[in-house]
């Protein structure tokens, strides 16, 4: 009778996926387009209320590939061509770009809007996605991960997914530890009433000598900010959510894969971590199709996740540390991150 009952609360699927986040969501809809049978749980009943995204442009092929850009242009979110940037008293716009279809225009979405327009997706496309409920417990056997237990209920899987942001739930289990790759970065944020936008619909980064202040305009007078503040190394953490820049080189092993700011997280000002948070998604359910599909072996894919993300993450590591370089708070971004790296 134990036997019937322990087999009756276990549940087999392709990929198990925990978050239903960007990341998560477009790991679940490649991994569908591909025929994989997905489960995903998320711990929010609904997509929960926080800043809003600007996303550059360039994410609109990502977004047609996923089937939601229809939706995302009828969703009328604020459109605009560049960002004011300010550093040092100068100030200038930076212009996205154009072609020959006109100049290229960025999104300033509503993010809990922007989650439910990818969950509806991943919906849509065949995967269950459960809500309000997480995982309690990970299922291992010989070093490999083979699901989660939620409620007292096993789900097993091929692949186990960590999409679940910078908590980094899996990761945590698994006793991963991040590379912290900066000094200490906190943020607030919010929204306001703010009829002053200069005459224009841009969002700007303004740096200051211990961090930046971010706005956009969202319509109808209305302002989203966030303002993020560099700690130091005497132990003054500025209050907020962590924006501290980490890493994990073991973003992918035997039957998991870290996506998203589960796998690298770095602050906003990196301008494309949403774009990031789908490509790592994305690229998930190709290669674990491809292994089931193709033949492609295990290690293989682990190996080739491994490397794109850390191809990108240094990529982008260097970029934005070049730009607090060149900001009021260079010095003290420089020496901070020193003093982190430093053995």
């Amino acid at each position: 009778m134990k036997a019937a009952i322990a087999k009756s609360k276990q549940r087999h699927m392709d990929i198990l996926i925990l978050g239903a986040g960007p990341a998560g969501c477009a790991a679940a809809i490649r991994a569908r387009q591909a025929g994989l049978c997905v489960l995903m749980f998320d711990v929010n009943p609904q997509p929960k209320v926080a800043p809003g995204e600007t996303l550059h442009p360039g994410i609109e092929p990502i977004l047609k590939q996923l089937g939601v850009l229809d939706e995302i242009l009828r969703a009328g979110f604020q459109r605009h061509l560049g960002i004011w940037i300010e550093r040092g008293g100068r100030r200038y716009v930076s212009p996205y770009g154009k072609d020959e279809d006109g100049p290229w225009r960025g999104f300033q979405v509503d993010r809990r809007i922007f989650h439910q327009i990818l969950q509806r997706a991943t919906i849509d496309a065949g995967a269950t996605l459960i809500r309000g409920t997480g995982p309690s417990k990970v299922l291992m056997s010989a070093g490999r991960v083979l699901g989660v237990e939620v409620a007292g209920y096993q789900h097993r899987a091929h692949w186990t997914i960590d999409a679940t942001g910078r908590s980094a739930w899996l990761a945590d289990k698994l006793g991963l530890r991040a590379e912290v790759r900066s000094p200490p970065m906190r943020a607030r944020f919010g929204w306001r009433n703010d009829d002053s936008t200069d005459g224009d619909d841009l969002p700007s980064f303004v740096f200051c000598e211990d961090g930046w202040d971010w706005r956009a305009p969202l319509g109808d007078n209305r302002t989203a900010w966030v303002e993020l503040r560099i700690g130091d190394s005497t132990g003054v953490v500025p209050a907020g959510v962590n924006l501290t820049w980490q890493y994990q080189r073991i973003c992918a092993g035997p039957g998991f894969f870290l996506l998203g700011d589960a796998a690298a997280t770095l602050d906003p000002s990196s301008s494309h971590g949403v774009l990031r948070a789908l490509m790592s998604g994305i690229l998930c359910g190709h290669l674990v199709a491809a292994c089931q599909y193709k033949g492609v072996a295990e290690q293989a894919i682990i190996e080739s996740y491994r490397t794109w993300l850390c191809t990108q993450f240094e990529y982008d590591e260097k970029r934005m540390c070049q730009q607090y370089e060149d900001s009021p708070a260079g010095h003290r971004f420089l020496a901070e991150r020193l003093s982190v790296l430093s053995p």
